[in-house]
């Protein structure tokens, strides 16, 4: 019987030997194949987050490949993603079948036992530490939070700070913003400063924070709205924002941003889920494959947003490429460890964080 089996394999290798593929190949384009199949059935995707509408509407290689999967598009921050899809699974009425939201929500979602597993072929090629251990999600992109967007009309460059204390300079009173929404970054701060055993330094993020309160800074609604208030000359510089809509602004419609990148500064993850419950898996999985790949790493960061690509065998797109000539790489990031999820984003970290930001803000 083992010589049987072994014989097989063999002969299993010649086959992929003699058509010019590598078996991890042949497998992978099996499963693809086996997806479309299902996809052709299923003919609808929906999709959330705060890009979804980008994906629908401006990733174009992935709808020339399945022009049968027909995509509709809910515009959902990771908040309001986790709490609909939550509600949505417990009444047994799940409508979503892909979600693309921060680390932290997505936890949420295997915490709850939301998400379903599978395998990526791509995956291989994406850089080691960027996908969860249990496996449950893909880490599909890198969301930088860089410590600033500056507008170039109002600070000249050797206006621009080169260090983290540098930030807290008196010059930039009554210049800058925060937004309300980034209540997460002095609990980030203490762990991007973490001592060589692990210990986190909330004694020195609370007191940058404090010196950065001392600018009076203006209060954004969120990371895009208070992007379009800088690049409008509300404030010259907005602390602890993603880049992506600053590169969209800049790339696409000339704004006159760019970026504060001193390393070595923070960064997230876009999570990509796909719920055991899911109307359309097989479109899911699609999608997944196709954002995983090159082709999408790249398409992504051309046109959808500002990202930075995971799969080492992309090109960077024009976005992706606006925030690398200003120092935001993979090689500058602490990126999240996905191992400490549980301990970075626990209930007393969040409220301790929570507690001194809104506080800090006048915000509570």
């Amino acid at each position: 019987m083992k010589r049987k089996v072994q014989f097989l394999v063999s002969l299993m290798v010649m086959l992929f030997v003699l058509l010019g593929l590598q078996p991890d190949a042949a497998f992978s384009s099996s499963l693809r194949d086996e997806m479309i199949v299902k996809a052709k059935k299923e003919g609808t995707l929906v999709i959330a987050g705060s890009v979804a509408d980008n994906i629908k509407r401006d990733l174009i290689g992935f709808q020339k490949r399945y022009p049968f999967i027909k995509i509709r598009d809910l515009d959902l921050n990771t908040k309001s993603a986790v709490n609909r899809v939550s509600l949505e699974a417990k009444a047994g009425r799940l409508s979503i079948d892909w979600v693309g939201i921060s680390e932290d929500g997505a936890e949420i979602f295997v915490r709850r036992g939301l998400n379903a597993k599978y395998e990526f072929p791509h995956l291989k090629d994406f850089v080691p530490g960027s996908q969860p251990p249990h496996g449950m999600y893909v880490g599909g992109a890198a969301n930088l939070r860089v410590q600033g967007v500056y507008n170039t009309d109002l600070i000249k460059p050797e206006e621009v700070p080169k260090s983290w204390e540098e930030m807290t300079d008196p010059r930039f009173k009554g210049k800058t913003m925060f937004s309300r929404s980034a209540e997460e970054i002095p609990g980030r701060l203490a762990w991007l400063w973490r001592d060589k055993d692990g210990k986190w330094d909330w004694d020195r993020a609370f007191d940058f924070f404090t010196r950065l309160k001392a600018h009076d800074p203006v209060i954004a609604s969120g990371f895009v709205s208070g992007t379009n208030r800088v690049a409008a000359g509300e404030a010259a510089i907005f602390w602890f924002t993603p880049p992506g809509p600053a590169a969209r602004m800049a790339v696409l419609q000339k704004a006159p941003l760019s970026l504060i990148a001193v390393p070595k500064f923070f960064g997230g993850l876009r999570a990509w889920s796909i719920f055991k419950a899911t109307p359309h898996p097989a479109s899911a999985w699609l999608l997944t494959d196709y954002l995983t790949s090159p082709e999408g790493q790249f398409e992504l960061t051309e046109r959808i947003m500002g990202f930075t690509p995971l799969n080492k065998k992309a090109r960077l797109g024009k976005l992706a490429n606006w925030i690398a000539e200003r120092g935001g790489t993979v090689e500058n990031v602490d990126l999240i460890d996905l191992s400490k999820l549980d301990e970075i984003y626990s209930d007393a970290v969040q409220e301790k964080s929570e507690q001194f930001f809104f506080k800090l803000l006048g915000l509570r």
